[in-house]
This record gives structure tokens, C-alpha cells and sequence, in this order.
């Protein structure tokens, strides 16, 4: 007699053993993961959702993470620090102030457009209502977003100090920068009929004028 599955069915999970707990908080991490990329929807992260997708009962997650806002916190975490990792390994390739910045963007526009589902994940998602509230902070997140600002911000100050750049703001120009960085990486890819300028011009006028390069 052939059994059909059905959408209740759980993959048969090998139990870890005694100390292994942060193995399985990893694999939680990694289901919630699959799922944004899967919807492209923090609402579709759900405790039963990622039970089924990691094949154990919804209740193995409290030890691990408290509500479902906690585990995007954690997801997006995960992923800023990759994304800094990759920004500090561009910046010590040049000792140039200007030509660090320029790697930094590089840099930037490279890992928007090689892993685009971790890059929307990462800056492009939507909030779930209560995520901005004080019972739901993001703890692991906004520490990585600061120093990812901060990184920019002392970039461009590196250039006001050796005299390439006319900022008098460099915080100001820092949002300007991410903001053009991130429609450099988003609207080619959203809006495909128009016959836009050259990738590089078009990375060079944004860093350029944002940083009030000279």
C-alpha cells in the first residue's frame, strides 16, 4: 500500500546530542533564512514554519529564540556581518583614502548583485509591524548596522583629512553615499527597459558626488 505524504509531514531530523544545542539554533537560522528567500516575506517566518522546516516541533524553539522577531534579528545579523566582512576586506587592499572608498563601493555593488536574496534580506526588507517596538529591539542587528555606517563614515573622513573630498559632513554624505550605493545595486535590476549608463560611470559618479570627492 503506497502512502501519500502530506503537508504535515516532518523530514525524519537526527537529535543532536547533549551540548549541541547551538547546532540546532544554527539549523533554525538557516530554515528562517530559506524562507525569506523562498517569500520575500517577513510575515511568512513562523515558528511552525520553520519547525516543519527543520523537521522538529515548534516547542524546540523557545530554548533558542524567544518570539519570531528575535530569529529575523539573528538572520539578518548573520548576513550584515558577511556583508562587513567583504567591505573590510576591500578597504585593506588600498592605502589610498580615495581608492579605499572606491574598493569599499566595489565592494558594496558586488555583493548586492552576486547574492541578491541575502542583499534584499539584508537591506531591502519589509518590517514586521511590532519590529521597531521596545518589546521587539533588534539586538544582534543594530549593532552590525552602526559599524557598517561607521566604516563608510571614516572612509569618507580619511578623505576630508588628506584633502580629497570637500565634505564638510561626513555622517550626511555617509547616508547619501548608502542611499546611491543602494539604488546603484536595485534599480537596474527592478527596471530593465531603459538603456542605463555604464556600471563603473555610473559607480564613479555616485561615489564621486556623494563623498564631494574632488
Amino acid at each position: 500500500m503506497t502512502v501519500n505524504a502530506t503537508d504535515d509531514s516532518r523530514r525524519v531530523r537526527k537529535r543532536n546530542r547533549r551540548g549541541e544545542g547551538s547546532l540546532l539554533r544554527e539549523e533554525i537560522l538557516v530554515a528562517a533564512t530559506a524562507i525569506l528567500e523562498r517569500t520575500g516575506s517577513e510575515e511568512a517566518v513562523t515558528l511552525r514554519g520553520i519547525a516543519r522546516e527543520v523537521g522538529i516541533a515548534a516547542p524546540s524553539i523557545a530554548p533558542h529564540f524567544a518570539q519570531r522577531t528575535d530569529i529575523i534579528d539573528a538572520v539578518v545579523a548573520k548576513e550584515l556581518a558577511t556583508f562587513i566582512d567583504r567591505i573590510r576586506e576591500a578597504s585593506a587592499t588600498e592605502t589610498d583614502p580615495r581608492k579605499k572608498l572606491f574598493a569599499m563601493a566595489k565592494a558594496y555593488l558586488s555583493y548586492g548583485r552576486s547574492r541578491p536574496g541575502r542583499y534584499r534580506l539584508m537591506i531591502g526588507r519589509r518590517f514586521v509591524e511590532d519590529w521597531q517596538t521596545e518589546e521587539t529591539p533588534m539586538v544582534e542587528t543594530a549593532p552590525l548596522l552602526k559599524e557598517a555606517i561607521a566604516l563608510v563614515t571614516d572612509a569618507i573622513e580619511a578623505c576630508i583629512e588628506s584633502g580629497q573630498s570637500a565634505s564638510v559632513d561626513a555622517a550626511l554624505d555617509t547616508s547619501v553615499l548608502w542611499f546611491a550605493m543602494h539604488g546603484l545595486v536595485t534599480v537596474p535590476e527592478a527596471i530593465t527597459s531603459l538603456d542605463w549608463p555604464d556600471e563603473d560611470r555610473l559607480l564613479a559618479a555616485c561615489v564621486t558626488s556623494a563623498a564631494r570627492l574632488k
